[in-house]
Parts: C-alpha cells; sequence; structure tokens
C-alpha cells in the first residue's frame, strides 16, 4: 500500500510540473506546441516566431524552429542560423525537446549531428549508384554533390565533407572546385591527416607543382610520422625537385623515431626503393636487408634486395657510375640475385610463374658475365 501510494505520489508531482512548464509558456509557444503535436506544421511556422517575439531569451524555441520547421523544409542555412541562435541565448540551459531533456549545448549538437549524417550518407548512396549505373555517373555525381553540400551547411566544421566534395568535383573534371574544396577542408581541420593527405593527391591530379603540394605531404607526415604512405609520397615529391638527399632523409628519421619493427621494415623498404631508383644500388641493398631481417615475411624486401643485387650486377657488368668493369664480380651479384628470387618464390608462390621469368633473365646475364 506504502508502495502504491509513492507510485501515485510520483505520478502527481510529474503531472504538476508538466502543468508549471506549460503554465510557464507564453500562449504563443503553447499554441505552436499544439500545432506540432497535431502535425500543423504551417501552423506551427506561423506561431513559432511570435513566440521567439514574447519569449526572447528562451533557446528553446529556436531549437524547435530549427528542427520543426527548417529542417523539415531542407532549409539548411536557416536551421543552423536558429540553433546557433539558441547557443548564443543560454548554452547551458536544460530545455526540453521532443519529449528529452539536455542542456542546449548537446541539444544542438545531437540535431546537427543526426542531420549531417542524413545528408553525408544519402550522398555516398548516390555515389554507390555510380558503379550500378555508370553511363548517368554525371547525374549522380551532381546529386551527391547537392548532399554533400547540405552537410557542409549543417556542419561546416567537419573536414571530412569537403574532402568528400573535393573528390566529386575531381571525377566532373572540375579540377577548380576540386582544389577549392580540399583547401577548405584544411583550412577547416588544418591538424587532420585525411585532410592534408588527400589534398597533396588531389592537387597532383589538378597539375599543381610539387612545390606546391609539398606542404601538404609534410603537413601529413608531421601528423602521423610512421605513416608509410605520407612518407613516399613526400620522398617521391623531393626527389622530383632534385632533391634527393632530402627524400633519404626523411626516411631515415622516421626509422630513427619508430619502434615498431613491421613499421620500420616497411620504412626501410621505401628507403632501399628510393636508393634504388637513384642507382645507389649497395645502399639500398643495406635497406632492403634491414627490412627483411625485421619482418622475413615481407617477400617485396627480398625482392628489392634481388633487385639491388642484380643492379650492382650491371654495374661491374658494363663498368658504368664510376664501376670497374669486372665480370667476375658481375657474375657474382647475378648469383646472389638468383637467390633472393628463389626465396621470394617461394614465400610468394602464387606469382612463382613471373618470378620465373626474371630468374631466367638474371641466368642469362650470369652465363654471359661467366663466359667472360
Amino acid at each position: 500500500m506504502i508502495q502504491f501510494l509513492r507510485l501515485k505520489l510520483n505520478y502527481l508531482l510529474a503531472t504538476i510540473s508538466a502543468l508549471v512548464i506549460i503554465a510557464c509558456s507564453s500562449q504563443e509557444y503553447t499554441t505552436a506546441k499544439l500545432a506540432i503535436q497535431q502535425s500543423d506544421w504551417s501552423k506551427a511556422e506561423e506561431w513559432l516566431p511570435k513566440a521567439m517575439a514574447v519569449e526572447p531569451d528562451n533557446p528553446e524555441i529556436p531549437i524547435v524552429y530549427a528542427i520543426e520547421v527548417h529542417a523539415r523544409n531542407g532549409d539548411w542555412e536557416e536551421m543552423s542560423e536558429m540553433l546557433q541562435k539558441a547557443m548564443s541565448l543560454d548554452a547551458n540551459k536544460k530545455v526540453e525537446i521532443r519529449a528529452v531533456f539536455l542542456p542546449v549545448s548537446e541539444q544542438v549538437n545531437n540535431y546537427i549531428q543526426y542531420y549531417w549524417a542524413e545528408q553525408f550518407n544519402t550522398g555516398v548512396e548516390k555515389f554507390k549508384k555510380i558503379q550500378e549505373d555508370p553511363g548517368n555517373k554525371k547525374e549522380y555525381l551532381n546529386q551527391a554533390i547537392e548532399n554533400f553540400t547540405n552537410a557542409s551547411i549543417i556542419n561546416p566544421k567537419d573536414a571530412q565533407t569537403y574532402t568528400t566534395l573535393s573528390k566529386c568535383y575531381l571525377d566532373l573534371d572540375d579540377k577548380e572546385n576540386a582544389i577549392k574544396f580540399i583547401k577548405k577542408a584544411v583550412d577547416k581541420n588544418p591538424d587532420n591527416f585525411s585532410a592534408n593527405f588527400t589534398a597533396g593527391q588531389i592537387m597532383l591530379r589538378c597539375g599543381l607543382t610539387s612545390e606546391d603540394v609539398i606542404p601538404y605531404y609534410q603537413k601529413a607526415v608531421q601528423i602521423e610520422p610512421s605513416n608509410s604512405n605520407a612518407l613516399r609520397e613526400l620522398a617521391s615529391m623531393y626527389y622530383d625537385i632534385g632533391q634527393k638527399e632530402k627524400s633519404i632523409q626523411v626516411f631515415q628519421d622516421a626509422i630513427q623515431n619508430e619502434n615498431d619493427n613491421i613499421i620500420k621494415a616497411d620504412l626501410y623498404f621505401n628507403l632501399g626503393v628510393i636508393h634504388n631508383q637513384m642507382k645507389n644500388y649497395e645502399e639500398a641493398e643495406k635497406s632492403f636487408d634491414e627490412a627483411y631481417y625485421l619482418n622475413e615475411d615481407d617477400f617485396e624486401a627480398a625482392l628489392g634486395m634481388a633487385s639491388a643485387y642484380e643492379g650492382l650486377g650491371d654495374k661491374y657488368f658494363n663498368g658504368t657510375d664510376g664501376f670497374n668493369k669486372d665480370l667476375d664480380l658481375a657474375a657474382r651479384w647475378y648469383r646472389k640475385a638468383e637467390k633472393k628470387i628463389k626465396d621470394v618464390k617461394s614465400i610468394d608462390f602464387e606469382n612463382a610463374a613471373e618470378y620465373q621469368r626474371q630468374l631466367e633473365l638474371i641466368r642469362y646475364k650470369r652465363d654471359i658475365a661467366e663466359q667472360k
């Protein structure tokens, strides 16, 4: 009986509280809320501005106006203005929106995230339709751009939206807008790895110079010092503008700061690739050897070692790049290359046929060197 009375008392208090809240609302706001309950949206749109006029300090009304009128109409700029107005009135006040009591800041953030996700995901779905119907690619891209643009209005701080817009414009071959939006992505979130790295990729595809692109890759590497993709791109940029020593330094610095053996193996591998491109075969061999030592499953490192050995064999065979012609040494390096190709063949057996062709070419060179 006591528990029953307590339940009745709690219900009575809740009812009184609800009546007090309604009683505290202006007639205009009460009318607007009744219209919303009855799904009379034109009446709600008529009375909510009146409610705001008589209750200018109530942050709840602009939020309700934002989601029940502007969001329903797809007026995203107006919705954003109302949400920001509520924040400016009192971000900490608890308000009731759709039967949920939360501070204004949480209500605003929740609805921004909800409507942003709604528009962004719709854009993604439009983009996916290109795979099913490539003949209408341009139409789907324009539809996706409309949704992503809406998402950027709803949450202008989100870098991902601008990055996605940039990619869409690039697919339309609109390089001007592709550059404009990827720069905006970086401006909105300058410490975001993806924004900076993607900026470098897109700007290269848009024909910008290595000098224009380098700052974005530099920033990406600064944010994620061990990211092999970013390091490789930055090193390539330095290589393209003739700063070969800088490209090597990028990887050497990263190796010194890395403790994870698998990541360090990748860094050594990339350093070997740069040395190979520069025909520094001895340094390439050392780098690939370190990569293989740290990760014995890395058949690409072993393949890199084989390439470096073959390169050294070629130098001794031809007597080029400061090497004296020495067929015995050439044959020795070709034999080392053979051995590594065999190692790779045993690890990556699915591509054994391709490695067999490489093996036959190296053997052909070795046979010539041994015949003198």
